[in-house]
């Protein structure tokens, strides 16, 4: 199974999020999403991994523990994380095109009972 969805406001129907990140020491970090336009807590997600627009920095700080004999090494793998992002990203963009109807705890179902 592969699909994406759109986050959409239970109350409202607006697909315009606001994720507010929740730090905390000793736990995972929290991402609240609330609704843009009329306020309303959408859902929450629990990250294990988080990458922004600069993958590059995410994946520096998960190798820095790593020691590499050679630069071209360390280049090659974060140009591979960077590459890896974008193309999930734009497959993620052309998901969404089909516009599916299941909700998302449906979505999260249905990858479970296909493992």
């Amino acid at each position: 199974m592969e699909k994406a969805k759109r986050e959409s406001c239970p109350k409202c129907g607006e697909t315009l999020m606001i994720n507010n990140v929740y730090v905390k020491t000793g736990e995972s970090i929290k991402i609240y999403v609330e609704c843009a336009k009329c306020g309303s807590f959408v859902a929450r997600y629990t990250l294990f991994t988080y990458t922004s627009d600069k993958p590059y920095e995410v994946l520096l700080q998960k190798l820095k523990c790593l020691e590499y004999r050679s630069g071209k090494k360390a280049l090659r793998e974060i140009e591979e994380f960077n590459q890896s992002v974008a193309e999930e990203f734009r497959r993620v963009k052309s998901l969404l095109e089909e516009k599916p109807t299941e909700s998302v705890e449906d979505l999260i179902k249905k990858k479970w009972e296909d493992k």
